[in-house]
C-alpha cells in the first residue's frame, strides 16, 4: 500500500490472489485477523464490528500456487523456530535485544535464514517472524542444502521520507537477500488513500497503531500487534487516529510495490 503498515503488536496472526495478466477472478479477501497474546484482550468476534477476530492457528484461505504469501506472526522472546529445510525465515526485531545463531540483533535488525535447521531466537523483546517455502525448482530436500544466515542491520537501508516528513520507510530486505518476499519498516502519521497492488500480496505488521484500515470496502480498527493481509488487486486504505503514529513492518510477495517509496521520497 502507498503507506501500508509495518508488519504486527497486542494481538497476532492478524490472506486468494489476482492475476491481471490471466484475467482470473478476484481473490477472496481474508478478514483482518487478530490473535490474543499473553496479557492481551482479543478483538470482538461480531462481524458487524467490521472484520472478525481469529485465534492464532486460524489463517485465511490460501492463494493459488502462483502467488503465495508468507506465513507471518508476532512473538515474544525467547522463540523457537522449526521450519522446513526448503524454506526461508525472516526474523525482524521490533523491540528489545536478541541473539540468533551467535548474531546479536538490535531493534530494526533482520536475520534471514535460508534452508534453516531448527533454531532459537534468544533474548527479551518482540519479533515478527515470516516464513515461506522455496520453490521445488530451487531446493530439493534430498540434496540437504546448507543453512545460510544473513543479518541485515537497521542502519543499512537509508530513510526514505515523504508527505512533508510525515512518513518514513526503510527498504531493509531486498531481492538480493530474499528474491521472493520484501520486508521493510514503515512509520508515520499520514493516511493512505485507497489503492491496490495488482501483482503482490501486502502484509502489514502493526508494531504500534491506532486507526482504521479499510480492506475491500470493509473498515476495521487496527491496533498494536495486529496483522493485516491484503491479497493482490484488493483495494485498501489507512486512516490513523489524530495524533497517532503508525510503526509497522511491511512485506510484499513478490517484491515490487515498495519501490514507489523511492519516487515519493524524490518528490515531484
Amino acid at each position: 500500500m502507498r503507506v501500508s503498515l509495518l508488519a504486527g503488536v497486542a494481538v497476532a496472526a492478524l490472506s486468494a490472489t489476482l492475476s491481471c495478466a490471466r484475467k482470473e477472478p478476484p481473490a477472496a479477501v481474508p478478514p483482518l485477523t487478530t490473535s490474543a497474546l499473553p496479557g492481551a484482550t482479543p478483538a470482538p468476534r461480531d462481524p458487524a464490528e467490521a472484520l472478525a477476530a481469529a485465534p492464532e492457528d486460524v489463517s485465511p484461505s490460501p492463494a493459488p500456487a502462483a502467488v503465495q504469501p508468507p506465513d507471518v506472526k508476532i512473538a515474544d522472546l525467547p522463540a523457537k523456530i522449526d521450519a522446513p529445510l526448503c524454506s526461508r525465515v525472516m526474523v525482524a526485531l521490533a523491540s528489545g535485544k536478541a541473539t540468533v545463531a551467535g548474531n546479536s540483533l538490535a531493534p530494526g535488525d533482520v536475520v534471514v535464514v535460508t534452508h534453516p535447521d531448527p533454531f532459537e531466537v534468544r533474548g527479551q523483546g518482540v519479533v515478527a517472524i515470516a516464513r515461506y517455502d522455496l520453490s521445488p525448482g530451487t531446493c530439493a530436500v534430498k540434496d540437504r542444502p546448507a543453512q545460510r544466515t544473513v543479518v541485515v542491520a537497521a542502519g543499512k537501508a537509508p530513510a526514505l521520507t515523504w508527505a512533508k516528513g510525515q512518513m518514513t520507510a526503510h527498504l531493509d530486505v531486498g531481492t538480493d537477500v530474499s528474491p521472493e518476499v520484501y520486508l521493510g519498516r514503515l512509520e508515520g502519521t499520514a493516511g493512505v488513500p485507497e489503492h491496490t497492488h495488482d501483482g503482490s500480496w501486502e502484509i502489514l505488521v502493526a508494531i504500534d497503531a491506532a486507526g482504521t484500515f479499510t480492506l475491500d470496502g470493509r473498515p476495521a480498527r487496527l491496533g498494536k500487534r495486529q496483522i493485516v493481509r491484503v491479497p493482490p488487486g484488493t483495494k485498501h486504505a489507512w486512516a490513523p487516529d489524530p495524533g497517532h503514529r503508525l510503526v509497522a513492518l511491511q512485506l510484499y510477495a513478490p517484491p515490487g510495490p515498495e519501490q514507489r517509496f523511492k519516487k515519493l521520497a524524490a518528490g515531484p
